[in-house]
């Protein structure tokens, strides 16, 4: 089950180093989480970091900032992804998790104290199929969101 996000975009939302778009004449401005979050800042806030927009100017189609304002699938918790898998095969795909991805972080993912980014999703399968496990992982949860 994928938990939605049911509430408008608003400046409490956005991670404090984030970085901004001002550009209004940018053709995909209304596409782009960057131009959308300057949108909502308030004006109690003096300053944040944003765009230059020379910068960007006139390479507006394949602007390396571009951040897309859609919900991104992240996953959350791997406590049950082994729990289909025969005990040896269990136990190497745990250790390579942990060697891809650290043991601390493992535990962090593991206990939902971190998203997974599809990316990392896709990581994750790939070790499944490195060692022969061909099915789908299923994470504990999954929660749409920006992807700052």
């Amino acid at each position: 089950m994928i938990k939605t996000m049911n509430k408008p975009l608003t400046y409490d939302d956005i991670p404090k180093m984030y970085l901004f778009c001002n550009h209004t004449k940018c053709p995909r401005r209304n596409k782009c989480l960057r131009f959308q979050a300057a949108m909502i800042v308030p004006q109690s806030v003096p300053h944040y970091e944003t765009i230059n927009i020379n910068h960007v100017a006139g390479n507006e189609k394949e602007c390396s900032y571009f951040s897309a304002y859609t919900l991104t699938t992240f996953a959350l918790g791997i406590s049950h992804i082994l729990d289909n898998v025969p005990h040896k095969k269990a136990m190497a795909i745990q250790n390579s998790l942990k060697s891809l991805m650290g043991k601390s972080m493992y535990y962090r993912i593991r206990n939902k104290q971190r998203r997974l980014h599809p990316s990392e999703q896709k990581q994750i399968a790939n070790v499944f199929l490195e060692h022969g496990i061909k099915t789908k992982i299923n994470f504990d949860e999954y929660i749409e969101d920006y992807d700052w």
